[in-house]
């Protein structure tokens, strides 16, 4: 199971029409991913507005994402902050039968490594589910320690992390002093996580021309870095742009000038600015030439 979590996963966004879920945008965006080469989604986390779903939405976007793409794995994220309903919340996620759970350590209000620890460990029991630790320490204001990682994959069902700003150094000792799957989960580290050893990503920007992200991925593989480096290097002002403002009304926009969804965000998010939703075509069009120029 623990061999399934590494290449490009996609937290696919949760497409509205006003305040509804989009299922039919939601079902093609994710047949026409699929097609990339991505290894698979994550719903109902970060990017796809999970904190501000309710667990109905949640189950119901996953089984559109079952019906549209059943060869696909889906993870489905955990983000509350109290561990008895964070534990609540695994229990019913896990009753679909995803691939695994995606889970936040508790926000907000800074617990110790130990209550941090026992909170996964509580989920873990409750879902019995491969989990993926979302280490997002500038959303949680809570830093999992090397120490704390290691105890937490001790569990066999504790398979990977998603992480989230953490120097070379870290990333390193991840790799190599924990037997974890690193699946780097900051856009703009994402190339320098794969040289240092990281097993994939889970990258939002990917959502556009994803068949780059993979591409960039497999040349990491086989060896080929400076290729690599010039698909990295190429992503980069795209990945700037969809960040300017807050994931993910920048996606969504781009999104919407190219067809696949509207643009609509819950609050307390709001719609991208004018300049930005400008930037993000600019780029994107500079984007598309690289990528014929490069057969992609």
């Amino acid at each position: 199971m623990q061999s399934r979590f590494e290449g490009i996963w996609i937290p696919i966004i949760t497409p509205f029409n006003g305040e509804v879920v989009d299922h039919a945008a939601l079902a093609r965006l994710a047949r026409h991913l699929a097609t990339q080469g991505i290894a698979g989604f994550i719903a109902g986390a970060t990017t796809g507005e999970g904190a501000l779903l309710s667990l109905d939405e949640q189950a119901a976007v996953f089984a559109t994402l079952r019906t549209a793409v059943p060869e696909v794995p889906v993870v489905l994220g955990v983000s509350q902050a109290a561990t008895q309903a964070a534990v609540a919340q695994a229990r019913h996620l896990a009753a679909l039968r995803p691939d695994g759970l995606l889970v936040t350590p508790p926000t907000y209000v800074r617990p110790t490594q130990e209550g941090v620890q026992r909170h996964f460990e509580a989920i873990v029991e409750a879902a019995d589910l491969p989990l993926l630790i979302y280490n997002i320490p500038y959303r949680t204001a809570v830093n999992l320690e090397l120490e704390t990682l290691q105890a937490l994959a001790r569990d066999a069902r504790v398979v990977g992390i998603k992480e989230c700003g953490g120097s070379v150094e870290r990333l390193l000792r991840l790799v190599h002093e924990t037997p974890l799957r690193i699946l780097s989960g900051d856009d703009s580290q994402n190339f320098a996580a794969l040289c240092v050893g990281a097993h994939g990503t889970i990258a939002a920007s990917a959502h556009i021309e994803a068949a780059l992200h993979v591409r960039m991925y497999a040349l990491l593989c086989d060896g080929h870095l400076s290729q690599a480096r010039r698909i990295a290097v190429a992503l980069q002002p795209l990945i700037r742009a969809l960040f300017a403002e807050p994931n993910p009304a920048p996606l969504k926009a781009l999104l919407a000038q190219l067809g696949w969804c509207a643009a609509d965000v819950r609050l307390p998010f709001v719609p991208a600015t004018a300049a930005l939703a400008l930037r993000l075509t600019e780029e994107h069009a500079a984007l598309r030439r690289f990528a014929a120029s490069v057969g992609v």
